[in-house]
């Protein structure tokens, strides 16, 4: 993986509520793993499995099943990115999977 590993923990099961739109799955796994909505969130340094990259497309998909497209789209965008090498049922949060924002005045 060549990155350093700040935390391991268990991936949330996240799931949408009647109206809340579809890319808000990730928003909430996100939040799930202690992202405060207002720091910069890199996707890229958050890794995990096939299985959990897939239930939060499903996820999704169930939503929007008329555009697999946008969805695959999304989850390209702004989803985790997975690794053979990750136990079932983990992600992997990499240094600087969050930057702190700037404080306001």
């Amino acid at each position: 993986m060549g990155k350093q590993i700040i935390t391991v923990v268990d991936a949330p099961e996240v799931s949408l509520s009647v109206n809340e739109n579809p890319e808000e799955v990730l928003v909430n796994f996100y939040r799930e793993l202690g992202w405060n909505g207002e720091d910069t969130l890199n996707p890229n340094k958050v890794r995990t499995t096939k299985p959990v990259f897939d239930y939060l497309y499903e996820t999704m998909f169930k939503k929007f099943p008329n555009n697999p497209e946008s969805v695959g789209m999304i989850m390209v965008n702004i989803g985790p990115g997975t690794d053979d090498c990750i136990p079932s049922g983990k992600v992997y949060l990499l240094e600087g999977w969050i930057t702190p924002a700037e404080p306001k005045e």
